[in-house]
C-alpha cells in the first residue's frame, strides 16, 4: 500500500483540477467505493484513473516540492541510517538514506511534517532535506537497521556464538537456527528475492536465493547445521518434524521490519538430506496495476478490449516464475475496478497467493477433496461472471473452461507452452474439441521474466556491428525493423542502425556488481482472429498459426524484447537468454 499522507481534498486539487485525470463525478465514485470497502482513497483512484503508483507519487511530491525517490534497500546509506534512531524512524515512518556533507537526506512518508524535520535537524545537527517515499519502501528500509544482513548470513558463526556443534549433543542449539533462519529471511526480504534454497550435500549446505530471476549463492554452513535449520522451517509451516522420507507441503507468515511476507515451503528428500525450498510472496510488493506490467501501448489496448468481453477465454503462457500469475491478478484487479458491483468474480487456485477484494478465492486441497475439475464444476453453479482458474493441468478441466466460455462467462487462466500460438495445439492435445476451442479462445499472451538495467549504473554504448550482423541474418529481421518503426523505436532512415546506442549497466554496489536491478515482462499476444478460428478447425499446427498472427500484426517475444533493449530498459543478452 502507498500510505501517502495526502488528505482528500489534496488529492481532488490535484488530479480532477490540476492534471484533469478525472471528472469530479468519477472522484466521488472512488471516494464512495473507498469509503464502502475500506480501502485508501488512492487506491481506489489508481484502480479508476488506470495510473501507476510511481506516477502518482511523483506527481504528488512535485505539487509538495520535494523530490520522489523509488527506495530500494539497497540505496540506504549505513552512516546515513545511523544518524536516526530505529525506534523514532518506525514511529515517524522515515528513513535516512543518504548523507553528504552537511546534508542528510530522508525518505518520508510526509515530507511536510515540519515538526519532525525539525527534530531530526537537532537531533542530528544536519541540514535535512526530506523526500518522498512510499511507506512500504519505508518499511522495508528499515530492515537495514539490523545491520548488513549479507554480512551477518556471511559470518553465520557470530550470530550466537552458538551455531557449532555443542559439546553435549554435538548440533546447534534450537535459539541458533531461529537466529539464522530468520537472518536468512530478513536477506531474502530485503533482496526482494523470490525464492529460497536450503541444499543440503556432503559435506556442506548451501543457502541460494533468487533474485532477479537468478539463483545467486548467500551462504555455506556445515553441515551439522542442516537438521536444525530443517526443523525450525518446518515448525513455522507446521509440518511434521519426524517424517523426513516423502515430500511436504505448507506455508507461514513472517512479520519482517512492519510489514508481512508470507513463505511457501516444500520439501524434498534427497540423499545428503531433505532440500527446503521456500518461495516468498507478498501482496503489497507483487500484485501491480495492469499499466505496470510493460506492455506497449498497442498491447495494452488488446489486453483491455479482451477482459472487457462479456464471455470468451484468455490465456496466459510461459514458463515457471514468468510472472503469468501477477499478470492474471492485474487483469483481475481492472475488471473488478471497472465493474465490481455488477459482476460476480471467483476464482479456483493452488494456491491463493494474494488476497483480492470482491474476488471469491478458492484454495485447493486435495487431501479433503477439493480439486480443480470438482471445484470450477461447483463453481459454475453458482452463476459466475468471471472466472479464473489457476491452471489448466487436464481434460476435465479444459472442458469445463470451453464450457464456461460458451455459456456465457469470462474465463481466464494459464497453459504452460513456450509461446503464445503453441496454446492451441496443447489445448487440442489435451482433448478439446477443435469446433469449440474456435468458439470460445480469445486472447494468448505469453510472456517471460528478463532483468532490468540498474538505473544507478546505466550507461550507453555503441552498438557491436557483430550484433547488428547477428539481428540481420536472423529471418524475421524486415518484420522486426518494421514493427519496431511503427513503435517509434527505430527511426524511418534507411540504415536504422546508423545512429542507435544500446544501454548496459557496468555495476556498482546497489545492483552488487551484476548491472542489473528488478525485472520487466516481455510479452507475446495473440488475439485470435478470423482466419485463426478457421486454422483452429482445421487442426493447424503452431508454425502456421504463427505466420498468420504475425501477418495479422501479433509481435513476437523477440520483438517486443528488442524493442525494451533499444529503449535502454534491458540488454540484448537478457532477451535472448529467455526468448530466441
Amino acid at each position: 500500500m502507498l500510505g501517502l499522507a495526502v488528505s482528500s481534498d489534496e488529492l481532488h486539487g490535484l488530479l480532477v483540477e490540476r492534471l484533469e485525470l478525472l471528472s469530479g463525478a468519477d472522484f466521488e465514485q472512488a471516494r464512495r467505493v473507498a469509503t464502502r470497502f475500506r480501502v485508501p482513497l488512492e487506491r481506489a483512484l489508481l484502480d479508476r484513473t488506470g495510473m501507476s503508483q510511481r506516477f502518482l507519487l511523483t506527481q504528488i511530491a512535485d505539487e509538495w516540492h520535494v523530490d520522489f525517490v523509488d527506495l530500494k534497500v539497497t540505496d540506504v546509506d549505513h552512516h546515513a541510517l545511523d544518524a536516526i534512531p530505529e525506534e523514532f524512524a518506525r514511529s515517524h515512518a522515515l528513513v535516512a538514506f543518504a548523507r553528504s556533507g552537511g546534508e542528510l537526506r530522508v525518505a518520508m512518508r510526509d515530507p511536510r511534517d515540519t515538526q519532525v524535520i525539525e527534530h531530526m535537524a537537532r537531533m542530528t545537527g544536519l541540514k535535512v532535506e526530506p523526500c518522498l517515499a512510499s511507506e512500504i519502501a519505508i518499511r522495508r528500509a528499515h530492515l537495514v537497521y539490523r545491520g548488513d544482513l549479507r554480512g551477518l548470513i556471511e559470518h553465520p558463526l557470530g550470530l550466537t556464538g552458538a551455531l557449532a556443534p555443542s559439546a553435549e549433543g554435538g548440533v546447534p542449539d534450537e535459539r541458533s537456527a531461529v537466529a539464522l533462519l530468520s537472518h536468512i529471511l530478513e536477506f531474502a526480504a530485503a533482496a526482494l528475492a523470490s525464492d529460497i534454497h536450503i541444499e543440503p550435500f556432503e559435506r556442506e549446505t548451501i543457502v541460494r536465493c533468487r533474485i532477479d530471476g537468478m539463483l545467486q549463492d548467500v551462504l555455506s554452513l556445515p553441515p551439522v547445521v542442516h537438521p536444525a535449520l530443517v526443523v525450525r522451517v518446518k515448525m513455522l509451516a507446521q509440518l511434521r518434524i519426524d517424517e523426513r522420507r516423502v515430500p511436504q507441503d505448507g506455508q507461514f507468515k513472517s512479520d519482517l521490519g512492519g510489514f508481512d511476507l508470507e513463505f511457501r515451503v516444500s520439501t524434498l528428500p534427497t540423499v545428503w538430506g531433505e532440500k527446503i525450498v521456500l518461495r516468498v510472496h507478498s501482496k503489497e510488493i507483487v500484485l501491480q496495476d495492469l499499466e505496470d506490467l510493460g506492455l506497449a501501448h498497442r498491447d495494452h489496448e488488446i489486453v483491455l478490449r479482451n477482459i472487457r468481453r462479456p464471455h470468451g477465454m484468455i490465456l496466459l503462457t510461459g514458463p515457471t516464475a514468468s510472472g503469468k500469475s501477477t499478470s492474471l491478478y492485474a487483469m483481475l484487479m481492472r475488471i473488478g475496478a471497472e465493474r465490481q458491483n455488477v459482476v460476480n468474480i471467483s476464482t479456483v487456485e493452488d494456491p491463493v497467493e494474494y488476497r483480492l477484494p470482491r474476488v471469491n478465492q478458492v484454495q485447493i486441497n486435495p487431501q479433503a477433496g477439493v480439486e480443480f475439475s470438482t471445484t470450477l464444476r461447483a463453481l459454475l453453479r453458482q452463476d459466475p461472471d468471471i472466472v479464473m482458474v489457476g491452471e489448466i493441468r487436464d481434460l476435465e478441466t479444459a472442458e469445463l473452461a470451453v464450457r464456461a466460455a460458451l455459456v456465457g462467462r469470462l474465463f481466464l487462466s494459464t497453459l504452460h507452452t513456450n509461446d503464445a500460438p503453441g496454446a492451441v495445439p496443447r489445448l487440442l492435445d489435451i482433448g478439446i474439441e477443435p469446433f469449440l476451442l474456435a468458439s470460445t479462445l480469445c486472447l494468448v499472451v505469453a510472456q517471460r521474466l528478463v532483468r532490468r538495467i540498474c538505473p544507478a549504473c546505466r550507461e550507453s554504448v555503441t552498438v557491436d556491428p557483430s550484433v547488428v550482423r547477428g539481428l540481420r541474418a536472423r529471418p524475421d529481421f524486415a518484420r522486426t525493423v518494421e514493427v519496431l518503426r511503427a513503435e517509434g523505436v527505430l527511426g524511418a532512415e534507411p540504415d536504422p542502425f546508423s545512429s542507435l546506442r544500446l544501454y548496459r549497466g557496468k555495476g556498482c554496489p546497489q545492483c552488487e556488481g551484476t548491472g542489473y536491478r528488478r525485472r520487466l515482462a516481455v510479452f507475446e499476444l495473440l488475439e485470435v482472429s478470423d482466419e485463426i478460428r478457421g486454422l483452429i478447425r482445421e487442426r493447424a499446427d503452431s508454425a502456421v498459426i504463427r505466420d498468420a498472427a504475425v501477418r495479422s500484426g501479433m509481435k513476437t517475444l523477440f520483438q517486443d524484447g528488442l524493442a525494451k533493449v533499444f529503449l535502454g530498459e534491458t540488454t540484448l543478452e537478457e532477451v535472448l537468454r529467455v526468448a530466441l
